[in-house]
């Protein structure tokens, strides 16, 4: 009788991996519903690499933020038109082409038919929903207003997704620039400074500076290339190590907003962030301290994030948003203001919409130039590697008559 391992959920949503000896998968999948598990998935022990699997690789991909907006915004048109919540959600079972996502909504499904509430049911899955985005459903649901509240967070997942994207298209220059170089540098170590070195070795010759420091590098390649390997190997897991740490996501944050020209970008994509997310929270009708409970809970910037979280002590303790934000750091100055406004007109949801809408303005106009603003600095390593290598190749040719007639 063949071995099957199985992935299953149990009653509260808990994932549960084990093995079964059935005839075939659809008894292996009765048997778990007989013990009150949900089947995610049923294979052989010897199948793990079938072919199967191998052409579903691409709808095991990473579930990113375009994907959940596209999601949303099929939500929200189908329950603007009417359809009950029960079939929209098999309805966006059937078309997700992401395993998890599938995996997700089919149980999301039956949450909710068993009677479960949205937010409850959502919030079981929190690898694609996060707090912000249950916190909304609830809101939306309680408030009669969730077709709004969807548009709203389609609205902001999009934003999210292309500001990700500029940045990454304006970074792709740069990066195919220095790997090219990288390349190039590593080609010339390997290849073109090892016959240098044996000439000027028969010769007894005295060679400058930077081409003893190329002639050094090249050296390590070619005789000692593990050390670079393993210091490379070692940072990595290190460097890895470190940032899940709290001293190192706090370092990272800060250094977020201390970069040339990043940091500067970083800032205002968190005020234009707050300013959207709180905005929306408010409306649907959270209180304002839950709300940014919610918010600092999805910031990934841990400084920004305390500055909330200190913003929402400041509140409960009767104090204005005003006056909580007078010595925070990274609250803008605008932001501070709308803050101030929004109090003493009883529009703060308004206000500080208007506030990240002017900032969504800022961010694009500063991604429009983001590769022009960056190629001083490209430029400036370029300048130093170029100018190393030229200058450990032609300082010896220049005195070539002398060393040969030595």
């Amino acid at each position: 009788m063949p071995i099957f391992i199985y992935k299953a959920r149990d009653q509260l949503g808990r994932p549960i991996v084990g093995q079964l000896n059935c005839e075939n998968a659809m008894l292996a999948k009765l048997e778990l519903k007989k013990q009150g598990l949900y089947p995610i998935s049923v294979e052989t022990k010897s199948s793990e690499l079938s072919l199967k699997k191998i052409l579903n690789f691409g709808s095991n991909r990473k579930f990113k933020t375009k994907d959940l907006a596209n999601l949303t915004r099929q939500f929200e048109v189908l329950f603007t038109v009417g359809t009950p919540m029960e079939r929209i959600l098999s309805t966006l079972a059937q078309q997700a082409q992401h395993e998890g996502i599938k995996e997700a909504l089919t149980m999301i499904h039956k949450d909710i038919t068993g009677g479960m509430r949205i937010a409850e049911a959502f919030g079981r899955h929190p690898t694609y929903f996060s707090p912000l985005y249950t916190s909304m459903l609830e809101m939306g649901q309680a408030g009669g207003v969730l077709s709004q509240t969807l548009k709203e967070m389609a609205a902001i997942l999009q934003k999210e997704h292309i500001i990700t994207s500029k940045v990454k298209g304006a970074l792709l220059y740069p990066e195919i620039v220095l790997v090219t170089l990288a390349a190039v540098s590593c080609m010339m170590l390997v290849f073109v400074f090892p016959p240098f070195k044996a000439f000027y070795a028969g010769h007894n010759a005295q060679l400058p500076l930077p081409t003893k420091i190329v002639i050094a590098m090249s050296d390590v390649i070619m005789n000692y290339w593990y050390i670079p390997v393993a210091c490379f190997i070692a940072g990595f897991f290190a460097w890895t190590h470190f940032k899940k740490t709290p001293a190192g996501r706090l370092w990272i944050s800060k250094a977020a907003f201390a970069l040339p020209i990043f940091g500067r970008l970083n800032l205002l994509v968190a005020n234009s962030r707050f300013g959207h997310l709180v905005s929306a929270l408010y409306r649907s009708g959270l209180p304002l301290p839950l709300s940014l409970k919610v918010v600092a809970d999805t910031m990934t910037n841990v400084c920004y994030a305390a500055e909330i979280r200190d913003l929402k002590t400041g509140l409960e303790h009767g104090r204005s948003m005003s006056q909580c934000m007078e010595k925070s750091r990274y609250f803008s100055a605008m932001v501070k203001e709308a803050c101030a406004v929004g109090e003493q007109t009883g529009k703060l949801d308004v206000v500080l919409e208007s506030t990240a809408s002017f900032y969504d303005g800022e961010v694009d106009d500063l991604l429009a130039n983001l590769t022009t603003l960056i190629e001083p600095i490209m430029l400036f390593f370029l300048f130093g590697a170029v100018m190393l290598l030229a200058l450990a190749v032609y300082l010896p040719i220049w005195n070539l008559s002398r060393v040969v007639l030595h």
